[in-house]
């Protein structure tokens, strides 16, 4: 009965086999991992924790040149439940330059960029691992363009 159930959930039988009466436990874990969601969890001091559906979303920088400025984009904080607004305000003051919070482009995304004036590519990254203790490895950094 116990089985029965476990193969159910695990994936079932599929047409033109018979249900089995034994299954090595290896084989049902397998089905079983199969049919998982992939979930993560952000913890951070003080919150709770959050849980969501999904890979988690990593942040994005990108450096850009538009009407003649250097500008650094920065986007995907609110996975890591970083407050952009907050962001935009610490490295206005740390580094000296005009900062900007902008909706994401789309109908239905709640995601916000920061946008800085200025390539401020590792400054960023430094902000982020000293005050946020957020490793490189989460963060996505522009390829550097072969020249030649």
């Amino acid at each position: 009965m116990l089985l029965e159930a476990l193969v159910k959930v695990a994936g079932g039988v599929k047409k033109g086999t018979t249900f089995p009466s034994h299954l090595p436990l290896s084989d049902l874990r397998e089905r079983l991992v199969e049919r998982m969601s992939a979930f993560h969890r952000v913890t951070v001091e003080g919150e709770a924790p959050l849980f969501k559906k999904g890979a988690l979303k990593l942040i994005h920088i990108h450096l850009k040149r538009a009407a003649g400025h250097n500008k650094t984009h920065i986007s995907g904080l609110e996975s890591f439940l970083i407050s952009p607004d907050a962001v935009a305000q610490a490295l206005k003051v740390k580094l000296g330059c005009t900062t900007a919070v902008l909706k994401l482009p789309g109908n239905n995304v709640k995601e916000q960029e920061v946008l800085l004036q200025g390539h401020c590519l590792n400054e960023v990254v430094d902000y982020l691992r000293d005050a946020y203790c957020i490793d490189k490895k989460w963060v996505v950094l522009p390829t550097p363009k072969k020249s030649g």
